[in-house]
């Protein structure tokens, strides 16, 4: 059993119980891939040849021409470079850490954290392999660096309002997708400091990015299961790099989502899918969260009907994902200040300025590449269904259930 790494505690979510370290193949794409959750999910997610060539070159899915058209294919099998034997002193590793973060941004990242590399975020066995490196799937992981550096790489504030469609669908896809780049590059400086250093970024992970970015404070775990910022909400794509270069810790950090997830639940009104809980807490692997319901999140890929294949209406309809504006940091900026107790009092009325603006569910119409999110409804694909369906964005709210029903207890899956 991991030993967790001890420290200031995040308030989203709290370690009431042992962890142990989560198989990589047990995760969710890796479930897909097995038809764990259905064969019609299983060959959406393998066999799909999208006809559009922008959506291939920054997909997963396969390819007309050569793999290597593909960054995400090539950057799978790309190799780690050899560590320089000349290794830099390191004598001051605030100031370090100061210079890593300052290179990051320089190589892309909009934001980085570094914090303690806890064994309970890092998986056990490989998912996917890199043959590259002599890597295969199912190989046990030893990780034993010290030190995640944490980055984050903001999403289009405007493409993601289009969702879903198929711009907001691109707009993932490419961050998905660049966020390789800058992190292959800051650990291959590091390891031409004379240190080791390994990337994990998409599809090519060893460990829980979330879980480390909460702990190296560049956010907090929002009631949707993914990483609130304070300035970007949830559009941050995430990737770290490990490391046993001397560098110094951030800390978690307090900036409210607590308290907003517990009153807002934009995110389970709007959810189409039902998969993010209006309930309490669970806990789940000894940890107590918010616990969203993967198997139908991912179901709701097949009630797209082949439209687009990202939903990201739980991003948006977040009273976090605004364009940055004073307003908007000087309201973040006095609920940190306010004391927790009160904070509930000050929420209130912001939420109600938030619907009032923006909607429940917020939304934008654009035309971009040749391409028209403007809503028509979808004539199903699916053999011998012929009703004509809404789109999902067009779909109605959620009622919030009364408290003590059997749905806010369960809290989710």
């Amino acid at each position: 059993m991991p030993k967790a790494v001890t420290g200031k505690s995040p308030r989203t979510y709290r370690i009431v119980g042992p962890q142990g370290r989560i198989d990589e193949r047990d995760t969710p794409h890796f479930q897909v891939r097995r038809g764990d959750w259905g064969e019609r999910l299983r060959i959406l997610r393998q066999s799909r040849i999208e006809p559009d060539a922008l959506k291939r070159t920054l997909g997963d899915g396969q390819m007309k021409g050569s793999p290597n058209n593909s960054l995400h294919q090539v950057m799978l099998q790309l190799p780690e470079g050899t560590v320089n034997p000349e290794q830099e002193p390191v004598s001051d590793p605030a100031a370090m850490a100061r210079k890593v973060k300052e290179v990051a941004r320089f190589f892309g990242a909009d934001v980085v954290g570094i914090a303690h590399l806890d064994q309970a975020y890092v998986y056990s066995h490989r998912g996917r392999g890199c043959t590259a490196d002599g890597e295969k799937p199912g190989d046990p992981i030893n990780l034993p660096h010290k030190y995640a550096i944490c980055l984050g790489f903001a999403d289009d504030f405007d493409r993601y309002l289009t969702c879903n469609s198929e711009i907001s669908g691109i707009e993932y896809s490419l961050g998905t997708k660049m966020v390789y780049i800058p992190t292959f590059l800051l650990a291959s400086y590091i390891r031409e400091m004379g240190y080791p250093a390994r990337i994990h970024a998409h599809s090519r992970l060893e460990v829980n990015t979330v879980a480390l970015a909460v702990t190296a404070g560049l956010g907090e775990l929002g009631r949707h299961g993914m990483l609130i910022h304070e300035e970007y909400g949830s559009r941050l794509h995430l990737a770290v790099v490990t490391t046993d270069l001397p560098l110094t810790v951030d800390e978690p950090v307090d900036m409210g989502v607590e308290d907003v997830c517990q009153a807002c639940m934009k995110c389970a009104q709007t959810c189409p899918t039902y998969s993010i809980p209006f309930g309490d807490k669970v806990v789940i692997n000894g940890v107590e969260k918010w616990a969203i319901n993967v198997e139908t999140c991912y179901q709701g890929k097949l009630a797209a009907r082949g439209k687009y294949t990202n939903c990201l209406i739980c991003v948006t309809s977040c009273c976090y994902h605004k364009r940055s504006a004073w307003w908007h940091t000087l309201a973040g900026w006095m609920l940190k200040k306010i004391p927790i107790p009160m904070r509930p009092f000050y929420i209130k009325p912001l939420l109600l300025m938030d619907d009032l603006i923006w909607g429940k569910r917020p939304w934008r119409h654009m035309k971009w590449l040749g391409y028209d999110n403007a809503p028509s409804p979808v004539t199903c694909k699916v053999p011998g269904c012929i009703a004509i369906h809404k789109p999902l964005e067009l779909k109605p709210l959620h009622k919030i259930p009364k408290r003590g029903s059997i749905a806010t207890q369960k809290g989710g899956n």
